[in-house]
């Protein structure tokens, strides 16, 4: 008998549902893309750098210009809209497990049961929290991975780079 970890039903689970996600919200510019859109127009500042348990960094901050705007990855229903710990943050549902998550924003813009399109203004850049000004996390089926993997115009498939990480 074969035996199978569940971290490789997760990748593979992954590698189905992904493209499947993001492709109701592919953009209109004739070009075709299977990544999620950034956020923000900025640089990147922190790293996706998971630790055990909940420590470590669990997604990746953008730089942004304060009260710039923060833009949905891909469409799909907000889910949570609201603050976490004084954060405001905004959470969206694309379907098929997979879930985007905004944090160090400065107002929040869409109410939760919102349905949101790719690039629909979800909220504000916040001020700088020394971290970055936009955080993005990424979860399929619970499950976080680098943002980084499935963030852009890719040439492949996003789920042939996916780190899955398994939180205990």
């Amino acid at each position: 008998m074969i035996a199978v970890r569940p971290s490789m039903v997760l990748i593979a689970a992954a590698s189905l549902l992904l493209p499947a996600a993001v492709a109701r919200s592919a953009p209109a510019e004739g070009r075709s893309c299977v990544g999620l859109s950034p956020p923000v127009d900025g640089i990147v500042t922190t790293d996706f750098d998971p630790g055990p348990g909940y420590e470590g960094h669990w997604g990746v901050d953008y730089e942004g210009d304060h009260d710039g705007l923060v833009q949905a990855a891909a469409g799909g229903t907000v889910i949570f809209s609201g603050r976490v710990v004084h954060n405001p943050v905004v959470t969206i549902d694309h379907g098929g497990g997979l879930w985007t998550s905004y944090s160090y924003l400065g107002h929040l813009t869409v109410l939760s049961g919102e349905e949101v399109e790719r690039g629909t203004v979800v909220g504000t850049v916040g001020a700088d929290t020394g971290h970055g000004d936009v955080h993005l996390s990424v979860r399929i089926d619970g499950e976080y991975i680098d943002p980084l993997r499935v963030v852009g115009c890719l040439a492949r498939a996003p789920s042939a780079g996916l780190r899955l990480v398994e939180v205990r």
